[in-house]
């Protein structure tokens, strides 16, 4: 099991003494840590989805392109 030392400066805070890392005690924080969590990684993955969806735009809009340029290209040699 593990031991622990409550930290001076804040009661929160507890050290294990076998890994001697900084634990937080305080279960709203670490709430609240994983709900930013949360948020940031699906306004990752929003934007992540946006830059996806321009990529393909811009390809689409490059084939666009190059179609109506054969297709000028094409009635101007029929005229």
């Amino acid at each position: 099991m593990n031991n622990y030392l409550r930290v001076d400066s804040d009661t929160s805070l507890v050290r294990d003494l076998n890994s001697n890392a900084i634990i937080s005690k305080d279960k709203n924080e670490y709430d609240k840590f994983l709900e930013i969590s949360e948020s940031k990684y699906k306004e990752k993955k929003r934007l992540d989805d946006m830059k996806s969806d321009l990529d393909s735009l811009k390809s689409d809009i490059e084939e666009i392109k190059t179609l109506l340029k054969n297709i000028v290209h094409n009635w101007i040699i029929n005229i």
